[in-house]
């Protein structure tokens, strides 16, 4: 008998191994398997918080049988490219392949031999990658590029065009694989460079909405009558609660859907209110009832009231002002409020006033609190979801939002190659004054804005001699 299980995940993605517990999406799941064969490239997209990730890892997951499906997910992190070697090695891309990691016939784990070397002559390191790839485990390859929209959020061109000949070079494998890009709605119009190159590359789209009604009765129903759960409901007040729940969270809104977040932290609030269980992952069986969810009141904005909440107490744990904490919270978010990676070189090099300890204890706090998330593979911090991305970024001051500008403007020059690098106009370089001080520029970054001053006071002293020169 399998052990009950906590059914809420906060803000966490489901996962195939979740698939008991994860309610709702019937609908989109049984369409997107349908459409997985049309095509082998598949556009995801939704508004953030609408549970793209879930839909594919633990529903698109269930679908299938083992032997039919080998996900790879790749995250951008640093560099999409570098992500997508990396995801490729880490399932056998490299010809090391040992007998105690084969999962089907010997001489299906043979890496490529030298009686192949003329067809891999033609082939580049990405195509040999998958074909090794297959011939390890012997089922069809789902490569899914998660959280896509980071790619032209924190990409350059550079990336971006390499990144785009690659999916070009997959596209012409001979093994079975199928490409998914999972991206937020609003970037869509940031593939128009892909289709202008490869037009048949999002031929094939799947929208995935918002919550309404008919699906927040379904999860909540689902999951307090799974046999794997922890959490029950009072006989005939299921309907009753959903209802209450939807009405709680839409709040005066006059809307017929609700963000999937929002839900889940709410559902998470109400079982810890009634529970009483502090723990990272509750143990403790509950009943849902009408009489508990009427002590809760008008809850607002589930997420703000969240991420206040917690900073304030975790301002009074590490004795620091609260803004503090939001400035720390702030470097993770683009000014576009989207996620951003960072490592802890880059916050010890944005905060050079801030006591290492200090920050070490503020960085485990956020994760404790569900605010933060590790990424160990790469040794990077990033906010959990990117519906707290959003809340973070309402609280930046318009001088924050001009410093972040300022921060990323210099950022994209920098690391352009030297025959496409622009040097600032002084009008660009008056904008930017102000800030530069607070900003810890590199040596590079510290050159362009030397150059672009320099090219600047040229100009201008060209400009007054010509006017001499004419006035005379």
């Amino acid at each position: 008998m399998k052990n009950k299980r906590y059914p809420f995940k906060f803000l966490d993605s489901y996962t195939a191994e979740d698939k008991d517990i994860f309610f709702g999406r019937d609908e989109e799941v049984n369409e997107l398997y349908q459409m997985i064969y049309q095509s082998d490239v598949l556009l995801l997209y939704g508004a953030s918080g609408t549970g793209k990730t879930s839909l594919i890892q633990c529903g698109l997951a269930s679908k299938f049988q083992k032997h039919d499906w080998l996900d790879i997910f790749v995250r951008r992190h640093k560099n999409i490219n570098e992500s997508l070697h990396k995801s490729l090695i880490a399932f056998g891309g490299e010809n090391e392949v040992s007998q105690e990691n084969s999962e089907n016939l010997d001489w299906l784990n043979d890496p490529i031999g030298e009686e192949e070397v003329e067809s891999t002559k033609i082939l580049s390191q990405t195509q040999v990658f998958i074909k090794n790839i297959y011939l390890k485990h012997f089922r069809p390859i789902y490569l899914i590029f998660d959280q896509f929209e980071e790619l032209f959020v924190l990409g350059d061109q550079e990336e971006q065009a390499e990144f785009i000949a690659t999916i070009q070079e997959i596209l012409k494998v001979e093994e079975p694989i199928t490409i998914v890009f999972s991206i937020r709605e609003e970037y869509l119009g940031s593939l128009y460079e892909f289709e202008k190159v490869a037009p048949e590359l999002f031929r094939k789209k799947f929208r995935i909405g918002p919550m309404n009604l008919v699906k927040v009765k379904k999860v909540i129903l689902g999951v307090t009558e799974s046999k794997e759960s922890i959490v029950w409901i009072n006989e005939g007040e299921g309907e009753a609660i959903a209802e209450q729940v939807f009405e709680k969270i839409r709040g005066k809104e006059n809307t017929l859907t609700i963000h999937l977040p929002y839900l889940q932290v709410f559902l998470d609030k109400f079982y810890r209110h009634i529970s009483k269980d502090k723990a990272e992952t509750p143990t403790t069986e509950t009943f849902f009832s009408l009489e508990a969810l009427g002590e809760i009141g008008d809850i607002g904005n589930i997420l703000r009231d969240f991420l206040d909440e917690q900073i304030l107490a975790i301002s009074e744990d590490q004795k620091c002002e609260g803004k503090t904490i939001w400035k720390i919270l702030s470097l993770f978010v683009t000014v576009e409020g989207t996620k951003e990676p960072i490592s802890v070189a880059t916050l010890t090099k944005t905060f050079p006033d801030l006591n290492k300890d200090f920050m070490k204890r503020v960085l485990a706090t956020l994760m404790n609190n569900r605010i933060l998330r590790y990424i160990e593979d790469e040794e990077l911090y990033e906010i959990a979801h990117d519906s707290l991305a959003l809340r973070i970024a309402e609280k930046r001051s318009d001088e924050d939002i001009a410093l972040m500008e300022v921060r990323n403007l210099i950022k994209s020059q920098s690391l352009l190659n030297d025959n496409v690098r622009e040097l600032f106009s002084k009008k660009q370089l008056y904008f930017m004054n102000p800030f530069l001080e607070r900003l810890n520029l590199n040596s590079d970054e510290v050159k362009l804005i030397e150059d672009s001053r320099k090219k600047a006071n040229q100009k201008e002293r060209s400009i007054k001699g010509f006017v001499v020169f004419i006035l005379l």
